[in-house]
């Protein structure tokens, strides 16, 4: 329980954050040079990262740097900073140098999500539990998180699921998007245990009929299942209780989504935001809906909020790429796909989207070197090798085209789009009986592929016989496989 001192200590807090921010933005709207101490740059620095203004923050450790060179706190701040802006190891430069004995509980958290930023989990596991001894018991929410999610990328779902029930538990102001609900909700699905989740979650519920986070995982569970209607109705629950629940917005929104219920997402995220709950994922969120509607001015102008919110977000830099894409404007698209692949490099879909447009302006090697990085992330993706070996039949170059296909074949169990895009291109070599082979194999994987074949050059394969008829027979259920009762 909060007592009298803790409240005022808060309020005393959040007044000395205030006047600090205040004065910083008049600073910077008058460009007039102003000093702050230490520890009002950390409260201004901690305040734009907490409202995820990414933009501000980056001036604040940049005014604060120039002022207080040699502070140990600030020079975490900058390397916190380093790690929102996706720079994980300019962000370990500038922890190695101020060494490894400090007690500042800010430098441990940073330093292990430096660790978990690189990919070395076990470290940042180690370094979190070690963290725990410089935090009090009720500023442990955010640890437990991070143990909890580093053990979850570790695929140790039962550890996991222990310390984020000890984040949950813990006390927390509930103002992050991502909080260890959302998290625990992925390691029980992952784990396959999405029953006990719905148990667990719905004792809590029986405890609080008003905890709206525990309705709202309920609800994220169910849509798992892919139980859309049910998930919308206990994210209504949730929202009825908390208006401002970010989470539980953002996921009645993908639900009504993923039903192409387009206007009602919208109608969704808008009450969000007329709640106060105004973020950049949000708004990226509503463009993806406009996009959808084919509403591209609206769906640009909310990809542009987005971004004024957070520069860093690629889902918003993506969906500008793909409305310019649309409107035949691929020089634009590249550019925006191209930033969107800057910060997030091991996201292919950002790969796929360079390749596309660089082919829509037949600077197909350009497209070509996209689609041979993605070989190294993704060697068992079938839709690697269609797009590399259509892309090389394009290019007059049949027989890479053909040993591209062999080896995707392979690599995914002869994937049946495959098979029939081999049986096409050894049509184009004039090797019909081998062709005829692939075809027959790809009608018996996947007999409702044949008209989408027949699109690869309807005006020759329409007027061949022969082909129509196997297809024909695979579309009526003529000669298709037994299947057992």
């Amino acid at each position: 329980m909060f007592t009298d001192d803790d409240n005022q200590w808060e309020e005393e807090d959040d007044d000395l954050t205030g006047e600090a921010v205040a004065r910083f933005e008049e600073m910077l709207e008058s460009q007039n040079p102003s000093y702050f101490d230490v520890e009002e740059f950390e409260l201004i620095i901690d305040y734009y990262m907490q409202e995820n203004d990414l933009k501000k923050s980056r001036k604040a450790v940049e005014t604060a740097l120039e002022q207080h060179p040699e502070d140990f706190c600030i020079n975490v701040k900058v390397a916190r900073q380093y790690l929102l802006e996706n720079q994980p190891e300019k962000a370990s430069e500038i922890l190695e140098k101020l060494g490894t004995s400090n007690d500042d509980p800010d430098y441990h958290l940073t330093l292990g999500s430096c660790y978990a930023a690189l990919g070395d989990h076990e470290k940042a596991i180690d370094i979190y539990k070690d963290a725990l001894d410089y935090f009090y018991d009720d500023e442990k929410t955010e640890l437990y998180h991070a143990i909890g999610i580093e053990y979850q990328c570790l695929n140790s779902f039962d550890q996991a699921i222990e310390y984020l029930k000890l984040a949950i538990d813990a006390p927390k102001d509930g103002s992050s998007y991502l909080n260890p609900f959302v998290d625990l909700i992925q390691c029980y699905s992952s784990s396959g245990k999405d029953e006990e989740g719905i148990a667990y979650f719905k004792e809590r519920i029986e405890n609080d009929p008003h905890d709206a986070e525990a309705w709202s995982a309920v609800a994220d569970l169910y849509r798992r299942q892919d139980m859309l209607e049910e998930a919308i109705d206990h994210y209504e629950y949730a929202l009825a209780i908390d208006p401002t629940l970010i989470w539980a917005n953002m996921q009645l929104a993908n639900c009504y989504y993923d039903l192409q219920r387009y206007k009602e997402a919208i109608d969704s995220l808008q009450e969000a935001v007329a709640n106060h709950v105004d973020t950049a994922l949000i708004h990226a969120s509503l463009g993806d809906c406009y996009y959808q509607l084919h509403k591209y001015f609206d769906a640009k102008d909310e990809y542009n909020k987005a971004l004024k919110c957070n520069e860093f977000l690629t889902e918003a830099w993506s969906g500008l790429g793909y409305i310019y894409s649309d409107l035949g404007d691929s020089q634009t698209a590249i550019q925006y796909f191209n930033k969107a692949y800057e910060l997030e490099p091991f996201n292919d879909d950002h790969l796929y989207n360079l390749a596309a447009e660089y082919r829509k302006v037949n600077q197909l090697d350009k497209a070509l070197s996209f689609l041979l990085d993605i070989e190294k992330h993704q060697p068992s993706d079938p839709d690697l090798y269609f797009f590399l070996s259509d892309l090389l039949a394009e290019m007059n170059r049949m027989d890479e085209a053909l040993c591209y296909l062999k080896i995707g074949l392979q690599r995914t169990d002869k994937a049946p789009c495959l098979l029939y895009l081999m049986a096409y291109l050894l049509l184009e070599c004039n090797e019909r009986q081998t062709a005829l082979y692939y075809l027959e194999e790809a009608l018996q994987a996947d007999p409702d592929g044949g008209p989408e074949f027949v699109e690869y050059n309807p005006e020759m394969l329409l007027k061949d016989l022969e082909i129509m008829e196997m297809i024909g027979k695979r579309k009526t259920g003529n000669g298709e496989r037994k299947t057992e009762n």
